[in-house]
């Protein structure tokens, strides 16, 4: 309670004591007269103090918009290139978002276009392991047939069907038994192809290539054979070592002046030296023709330059002379061989290894109809064509 109530409570308290008809009226008057007063004056400072504390806030108010306007303005101008560079980086946010969506789209096709190449693929050889390891048993099957008829390379053949027949092993399916034993039939005929060492004929030939130069033509050395006297028992040319011997000496000399020879063949003049160089460049060529007819496997050929070599060496050089006679055993032993013997079809287990693969797919794809049910409806089990897995050719 304030000091201001303090008398007023007290006056009461001494009016509420004194009895109300001991006051006079004046007094009672003018004290209900001065209370409203006192009321008014407060309510008036109030009012003045509640406007002037009103007013201060309005200016207060005023000031702040004053400055928040010129902030605002100051803001604005700052962040206005700030808003146009970010318009240009949503720009090419956008952009970019557009060309990146884009190549999502791209990949998503193209992951398709691969799922359904994969699932094609798969559908052709098969989705399980199975699938992968006949289609490598067929691979090594058509290279190991391809290697021997196209290059004769038996060895290489050989160990294309043993890796083969070593897979089909390894799978250990009952229904691929037949495709073994072809296999095992194909190799025993392959192994049995003789084997021709091709290097060490080439290197045969190219040595008689070399000795064309040292051979001797026929006629180049001439020795006349000393003839024996069949009477006299002398030699023409020898010395008398007695006077007994004189006379049968003499008789010899002149009977080797004039002698009679017979030949089984006409005696050949002697080859002029640009004739003998022509010579032994075509000896030389037949011998290199040979060796290219080896390696190309040409037996026709090779046997036909072999022959005219041969011909040329006993027509030509001298059939008397060691090296000769060398080189035409040489040449008459690699003529006597077989350089491209028939070779085996091994083909079979290719076709037999196809056909079960393609009955194998046709089990797999039956429909499960139980057999009462077939029997009632009459209808039949039908199949799905399926891609030949195996169907490719050599």
């Amino acid at each position: 309670m304030s000091e201001t109530d303090s008398p007023a409570v007290a006056e009461q308290a001494q009016t509420s004591a004194v009895p109300v008809s001991d006051k006079p009226p004046a007094e009672r008057h003018a004290r209900a007269s001065g209370l409203p007063l006192a009321m008014a004056l407060a309510s008036l400072i109030v009012s003045i103090g509640l406007a002037v504390a009103a007013y201060f806030i309005w200016y207060q108010v005023q000031q702040l918009s004053r400055q928040q306007a010129v902030v605002e303005a100051g803001v604005s101008d700052r962040i206005q290139p700030l808003r146009a560079s970010l318009d240009g980086v949503n720009r090419a946010l956008r952009d970019e978002r557009a060309a990146v969506d884009a190549k999502i789209r791209k990949v998503d096709e193209d992951q398709q276009s691969i799922s359904h190449r994969i699932s094609t693929l798969a559908a052709i050889i098969g989705r399980s392991e199975s699938g992968w390891t006949l289609a490598e048993v067929e691979y090594l099957l058509r290279i190991g047939n391809q290697l021997l008829q196209l290059q004769r390379d038996t060895n290489a053949a050989a160990k294309a069907l043993e890796a083969a027949d070593e897979r089909l092993r390894e799978f250990a399916d009952p229904h691929y038994l037949d495709v073994r034993e072809q296999i095992a039939r194909d190799l025993e005929a392959v192994k049995a192809v003789p084997e021709v060492d091709v290097d060490g004929l080439a290197v045969t030939l190219g040595a008689a290539i070399t000795s064309v130069d040292r051979l001797p033509v026929a006629g180049t050395h001439y020795q006349p054979v000393s003839h024996l006297d069949k009477d006299n028992g002398v030699a023409a040319g020898t010395t008398a070592k007695n006077i007994d011997e004189l006379g049968k000496v003499v008789w010899a000399s002149l009977s080797e002046l004039f002698r009679l020879r017979e030949h089984d063949k006409p005696v050949g003049p002697m080859l002029p030296p640009e004739r003998e160089y022509f010579l032994r460049e075509n000896f030389r060529l037949q011998l290199a023709a040979a060796r290219l007819a080896l390696l190309r496997n040409d037996a026709a050929q090779y046997q036909a330059a072999l022959h005219t070599a041969t011909e040329w060496l006993v027509g030509y050089f001298d059939p008397a002379d060691t090296s000769v006679q060398q080189l035409k055993s040489r040449l008459e032993a690699i003529a006597a061989v077989d350089i491209a013997p028939k070779l085996p079809d091994v083909s079979g287990a290719l076709r037999l290894l196809r056909q079960q693969m393609r009955l194998s797919e046709q089990q797999e794809v039956l429909p499960v109809v139980p057999a009462k049910e077939a029997t009632d409806s009459g209808a039949q089990p039908h199949t799905v064509d399926q891609p030949d897995s195996g169907g490719s050719s050599q």
